[in-house]
């Protein structure tokens, strides 16, 4: 890979250099964007090292490998985000439905909550609810219990191993991150799509940062 390439290539991967190639690409720091839809899923690796960046994109009919400047990286990930959001169908307003003020839920309770839901059962669910403490159904736990349009998964791995990871849901009426606190109640954070695309570019250049301190 050459590091003073200014313009993008792309090359499909032959089947027999697969395994050569996804071994080369999470050999050092490397980033997975992995996004499991309702009918396939669709993963990415990329690495970046000395001023470029390397993207395999598997598909059902091939991979192709792009390359290019490491500053090109991030453009191309974000890129990922609509190719999600057009192969779901989902059309995330500009700003997702507005928050109701709940308590955080703890998993069984988000798990339980959401069964009533599928259920259909109006008195149950107006028991649950004033069970939790919740003044109303929040948008996002009725599109839960029917299961998210996608869910995104960015994770980096750094030189040494270590590495984290982050989760996003996208839901027809918008994206949103669940999030654990200390005690492993949740919360849902909306996000709008160009949220989105800022994390999936910030991420890209924590990759950037990794790599350059494992040169």
């Amino acid at each position: 890979m050459t590091g003073q390439a200014q313009e993008l290539t792309a090359r499909v991967v032959a089947p027999g250099e697969m395994e050569d190639v996804v071994r080369r690409l999470a050999g050092g720091p490397h980033a997975m964007v992995a996004a499991s839809m309702r009918t396939r899923e669709l993963t990415a690796l990329a690495r970046a090292s000395g001023g470029a960046f390397e993207l395999l994109i598997p598909s059902e009919s091939d991979a192709r490998l792009i390359s290019g400047p490491a500053a090109r990286l991030g453009a191309e990930l974000v890129g990922l985000i609509t190719t999600l959001e057009q192969a779901t169908g989902a059309t995330p307003p500009d700003e997702p439905p507005p928050a109701v003020d709940m308590p955080p839920l703890a998993p069984g309770e988000l798990l339980a909550l959401a069964e009533v839901i599928r259920e259909g059962d109006s008195e149950r669910l107006d028991a649950a609810l004033e069970e939790l403490e919740m003044p109303g159904l929040p948008w996002w736990v009725t599109q839960f219990a029917w299961g998210a349009e996608a869910i995104l998964t960015l994770q980096l791995t750094g030189g040494s191993g270590d590495g984290f990871a982050t989760m996003l849901h996208l839901f027809t009426d918008g994206w949103g991150r669940l999030h654990a606190d200390a005690d492993d109640d949740l919360t849902f954070q909306p996000m709008t799509t160009i949220e989105v695309q800022a994390r999936v570019s910030a991420f890209a250049a924590l990759l950037q940062e990794s790599s350059d301190g494992d040169d």
